[in-house]
């Protein structure tokens, strides 16, 4: 189920080609055109089909990240298969960077700047909800945006980046969905950065925050995986409880391989959120549906529910008694497990069985001694081999370990001679580092694809 993505340097591939035209109803449909607005911030936009000037449609906007400019968007999300109902625009950065490049900085004046951006865009089209995706730095700023504006805007998708420290997240700023999408094996922005936003925007009760993680991604774009997260941002925030539904089925229904040869379980938390809306559980709740209405939503919601509960039950015989490095736990799918089902009863009963958040936390604050070793520009390399062997012990299960970590330690070894590592420091390597890498190896992810499969959405 997992295959891990190709390194297609898309960054760096020729510019595509996109005539000049402004905004008019009549373009062809999925057919990115590019302008200017009234400030001087070069555009690309893309009309859905059947687009009418009268009939209000959502507008998703494109944030391009460090090195880009409007050209990114659509270079790097397909128009037709990126959110393809709404109306597509992606934009320059409001600050100047070297050449033709743009940065999204997260100052006032740049979003001030990109607020007068989207009120343009709403006399430009005819425009129902507003929807950012940004990657990298345009998803930093997509947040701290947020904050500053958040009257503005409906929902957010910060993709391989955090949150700013400085970003604001009071109570007016509550109403704007949040998600946060990042891969594991970011080497550009630490995963790490992303569950921290997540978890210091749940302490703020935000009703409305989402982590869609993806298992061994890079800092590559992914337009698949952000129109899920999109989809979850209008789902939350819809008033109709049809289009609701039919966006948690699509959350649900998988998807097989996208354009990297990458492919992950579909978003079953993003499902679950939406779908609390149809009980008096979630947020805004609709209410006062039809009976077949609510009935078909119990029932999508109680397949998930199942699917959460018979995966604990499979992942449970893999764990054993207790979570020790010793029995040969899968790490991998106990991580992906966590996140692909945050939210789901079922899930959490059994999370909380394990104590599997508390081990979590507690390995993640014995994490220091690693990556001090690991980051060390004066400590030798055999000293750094032992410290990270022996620390493995103490932090196995921590997630967003740095991806070339397991290769880098086997190239110590092979030159344990030349390093003088001991044999305590070898033997931490047998005893640490060969079952961490196997907790978090091609078996342990197969435990979780069998623990899923077989899952299919309810019509």
């Amino acid at each position: 189920m997992l295959h891990l993505p190709l390194l297609l340097v898309l960054l760096a591939a020729p510019a595509q080609e996109m005539a000049s035209k402004a905004p008019a109803a009549d373009a062809k449909a999925w057919t990115p055109f590019q302008w200017k607005s009234a400030a001087g911030l070069r555009y690309a936009w893309c009309l859905p089909k059947e687009y009418e000037a009268k009939t209000a449609r959502n507008l998703t906007v494109i944030l391009h990240g460090t090195g880009g400019d409007y050209r990114w968007g659509f270079l790097n999300n397909q128009p037709g298969a990126f959110r393809p109902n709404d109306v597509v625009v992606s934009v320059d950065g409001t600050t100047p960077g070297e050449g033709e490049s743009r940065l999204f900085m997260g100052e006032e004046k740049d979003a001030a700047a990109f607020r007068d951006f989207l009120a343009e865009m709403r006399t430009q089209f005819a425009v129902a909800k507003v929807f950012l995706y940004g990657h990298s730095q345009g998803g930093f700023f997509v947040t701290y945006y947020a904050g500053e504006f958040p009257d503005t805007v409906d929902g957010v998708v910060a993709h391989a980046s955090g949150s700013w420290t400085w970003t604001k997240t009071g109570k007016k700023s509550h109403r704007v969905a949040v998600a946060f999408m990042h891969g594991t094996s970011d080497p550009v922005v630490p995963y790490g950065q992303s569950p921290g936003a997540r978890d210091h925007y749940v302490e703020e009760d935000y009703p409305m925050v989402l982590l869609r993680r993806l298992p061994g991604f890079t800092h590559w774009p992914n337009g698949v995986r952000a129109t899920e997260c999109l989809d979850w941002c209008e789902a939350m925030t819809t008033d109709d409880p049809d289009r609701a539904l039919a966006l948690a089925k699509e959350l649900l229904r998988p998807k097989g391989a996208d354009e990297y040869q990458y492919e992950i379980p579909p978003a079953f938390a993003a499902a679950r959120q939406v779908l609390r809306r149809f009980g008096p559980d979630g947020h805004d709740p609709f209410g006062n549906l039809p009976a077949m209405a609510q009935g078909h939503a119990d029932e999508v919601a109680a397949a998930v529910e199942k699917l959460a509960s018979d995966a604990a039950e499979d992942l449970q015989k893999a764990v054993g008694k207790k979570l020790a490095l010793s029995a040969d736990p899968p790490a991998a799918a106990l991580r992906a497990y966590r996140e692909d089902f945050r939210g789901v009863d079922a899930a959490e009963r059994w999370i909380k069985k394990l104590d599997l958040d508390q081990e979590i936390a507690k390995q993640a604050k014995l994490t220091k001694p690693l990556y001090d070793a690991w980051y060390s520009e004066n400590m030798p390399e055999g000293e750094r081999f032992a410290t990270i062997a022996l620390a493995l012990a103490d932090c196995w299960l921590h997630d967003g370990l740095p991806p070339e970590l397991a290769e880098q330690l086997d190239k110590w070894k092979e030159r344990a001679a030349e390093l003088k590592l001991d044999k305590k420091a070898l033997k931490a390597y047998e005893t640490n580092v060969e079952p961490w890498k196997q907790a978090w190896g091609a078996d342990a992810w197969k435990v979780y694809e069998k623990a899923l499969a077989g899952w299919k959405v309810p019509k």
